[in-house]
């Protein structure tokens, strides 16, 4: 789909828009138009998202045992077996 100058002009009036990018705007509806082309007559149709259901995987917490050593690595203070930010945990 191309536009004309007058409706290129008018998108960058009401966008403030140079005329490049009436140029690029042209060429994404281009791109809708070629989309509106292709046969979708087998693909069905939804009216939202998430209408079918979705698998959840478990959740499973995997330790991989190195807490430890990334705490006694942390040049940060530390408290209750954590980093303590400054400004943000009491008692610091």
């Amino acid at each position: 789909m191309s536009l004309t100058q007058a409706q290129i002009a008018h998108l960058a009036k009401l966008t403030s828009l140079t005329s490049q990018d009436g140029l690029e705007i042209s060429s994404v509806l281009d791109s809708f138009t070629s989309l509106s082309r292709i046969d979708t007559s087998h693909i069905a149709i939804i009216s939202r998202s998430g209408q079918g259901s979705l698998d959840l995987r478990p959740d499973i917490v995997i330790d991989a045992g190195i807490a430890d050593s990334l705490l006694a690595c942390s040049q940060q203070k530390k408290a209750a077996h954590q980093i303590v930010l400054g400004g943000i945990m009491v008692g610091e």
